[in-house]
């Protein structure tokens, strides 16, 4: 039984911003792959869990960049079940340089959810059982309770931030922690970042997006659905300014 998961990586020219910093969306969609990939080596493959209607939704992200990541290094990315705790699955993901050295490291946390009701479910009732390995990550998950912050801009979701579970994509989350932070942010290089996914953003959804900056290299960004509930809430911390 493999209770880790671990894929070379390259940091290829497309997983790069205009400084050749590996970006966050390219991180979390390799998490995203790679806990797939991880389940599958167990014979637990995301149709088959469709087809028993349930599928892991992302429900709190803690993410640490501990090292430059850059174009053509060459990686190793590991993740392993780190355990549950109440309704949630707790997965880590350790990035590596060649020599061991740890560049970036993230601990998450996955509710399972019916896709047809879209209620969430016991873990009890999830189709396999846990391997849980308790082996560590820096970065620990927090609680965000922000208060409204002021209005930064609007987005609707698009057709391409759609992904295979009906809404948008964590990968895209990024995009806009990026394109739509307090102006002397934008397009910053992620260094810490905490994040609470409240409820799914949906095709066609217009986010209000708001935030505030906190610090010199941080700040504090949501968005709200129409209807009124939030959709995330993230602190930021960015690469300090030379």
């Amino acid at each position: 039984m493999e209770y880790k998961q671990t894929i070379p990586q390259r940091i290829n020219f497309y997983n790069c911003d205009s400084s050749q910093n590996l970006t966050l969306r390219a991180y979390l969609e390799w998490s995203v792959e790679l806990g797939n990939l991880h389940l599958e080596s167990r014979g637990i493959t995301w149709p088959e869990m469709q087809e028993k209607r349930q599928v892991f939704l992302l429900s709190r992200l803690a993410f640490r960049r501990m090292a430059p990541v850059t174009y053509a290094q060459s990686c190793r990315f590991t993740t392993w079940e780190f355990g549950v705790k109440g309704p949630q699955f707790i997965r880590n993901f350790s990035l590596e340089g060649e020599d061991g050295q740890v560049l970036a490291q993230s601990t998450s946390a996955w509710i399972l959810v019916d896709p047809v009701e879209r209620s969430i479910l016991r873990p009890s009732q999830c189709v396999y059982t846990m391997q849980p390995n308790p082996t560590p990550v820096a970065p620990e998950l927090r609680r965000l309770h922000l208060p409204q912050l002021p209005e930064l801009a609007r987005h609707r979701v698009r057709p391409s931030q759609i992904d295979c579970n009906g809404h948008m994509g964590n990968p895209f989350y990024a995009d806009i922690l990026s394109d739509y932070a307090p102006e002397p942010f934008q397009g910053s290089v992620v260094e810490e970042l905490q994040m609470s996914f409240d409820h799914e953003a949906r095709l066609g959804d217009e986010l209000t997006l708001r935030g505030r900056v906190t610090g010199p290299d941080s700040y504090e960004m949501q968005a709200v659905l129409p209807d009124g509930k939030k959709c995330f809430e993230a602190q930021v911390q960015v690469q300090k300014s030379e």
